[in-house]
């Protein structure tokens, strides 16, 4: 069994596999709370994923980190270390260091000076759209920062990003996925929009040409070297890269530890059909490998914090309060 610990409110992203919905062989899946693991005496044996790291406060991420040895040290198979798991910022910033990512990020209370523009402003722990357009000068990102702080928005948790994005020939931008669970990454899926904020995708605008390259990139499993050496310095075993190929280079804009993973929709087009159907078997022999087989349950030795969370815990209470 595999389980996938997510923050409170989150652990929608993988109901299509533990719901059966993943439409290829998967292992069973068990998803729980931090909330609820942090006060467990004893969990089933099982391979864990610590996931949505980014989510969880300064005080939470110490408690899963006591958590993630405990687990550790009584022989129990973890994934994500929250300890060492980078968060957007940390990993833009190696990124941007390492030379991989050609731009950069800042934090915003940091009264920032970008050595590019354009920027955008965003949520560091957030996965929706920017609190900005893009900012063409420092005037404009001088003047956004005070108008988000005079409308209530702290500058604390909220970053400014170099804009890197580049449309194609038929003026689409593409943001590629790609998997890591366990083992080496694998390439998944693209998503093209004619915007340069390209989320979720618009299917009405995949090109036979972007069908027949997604076809070839996923089943050849084109994953460049520094594709790669990204979820290696992210520190992150289990989680989905949001990338783009600008200029001919991989760049990567975030690691989510936490991806969303929908129910199996067989695809009308019959080669992007094809796709799916490698893509999702993979996932699924990927996710075999890192399984635990076994019954029974662990006891959880409490670590000094993570004593005081069960004593201060009752069921159905919500997580004590901060230090």
């Amino acid at each position: 069994m595999i389980v996938l610990i997510t923050a409170r409110g989150h652990g929608y992203t993988l109901r299509s596999i533990r719901n059966g919905k993943f439409g290829f062989p998967t292992p069973a899946l068990k998803i729980v709370s931090y909330d609820a693991m942090l006060r467990a005496r004893r969990v089933p044996r099982a391979t864990y994923i610590f996931s949505d790291i980014e989510r969880l406060s300064p005080f939470e991420l110490r408690m899963a980190s006591e958590l993630y040895r405990a687990m550790q040290a009584r022989g129990l198979k973890c994934l994500n270390d929250p300890a060492r798991v980078k968060s957007r910022f940390g990993l833009l910033r190696t990124l941007h260091r390492e030379g991989i990512n050609p731009f950069n990020c800042y934090r915003a209370d940091e009264y920032p000076e970008p050595a590019r523009f354009p920027v955008f402003i965003r949520y560091e722990s957030d996965h929706g759209v920017p609190l900005s357009l893009l900012l063409d000068s420092q005037s404009a990102l001088d003047a956004a920062l005070k108008s988000l702080e005079s409308d209530g928005i702290p500058q604390r948790g909220v970053v400014v990003t170099e804009y890197c994005a580049e449309s194609g020939s038929t003026g689409l931008f593409s943001k590629w996925g790609a998997f890591r669970i366990g083992g080496p990454p694998f390439v998944d899926h693209v998503a093209v929009e004619k915007n340069w904020l390209v989320k979720y995708g618009k299917w009405d605008d995949l090109t036979d040409e972007i069908v027949r390259d997604e076809h070839d990139a996923v089943s050849a499993n084109r994953v460049s070297a520094a594709l790669a050496r990204a979820f290696d310095l992210a520190n992150i075993e289990f989680g989905r890269a949001d990338f783009a190929i600008i200029g001919g280079e991989t760049v990567i804009y975030e690691i989510n530890t936490n991806p969303y993973i929908g129910p199996f929709v067989p695809d009308p087009k019959p080669l992007r059909l094809k796709t799916q159907e490698i893509a999702r078997t993979r996932f699924g022999k990927a996710l075999a490998e890192i399984d635990t087989d076994g019954d029974g349950n662990v006891s959880i030795d409490a670590t000094p914090l993570l004593r005081k969370c069960r004593q201060w815990w009752r069921i159905g209470w919500m997580l004590p309060k901060y230090p």
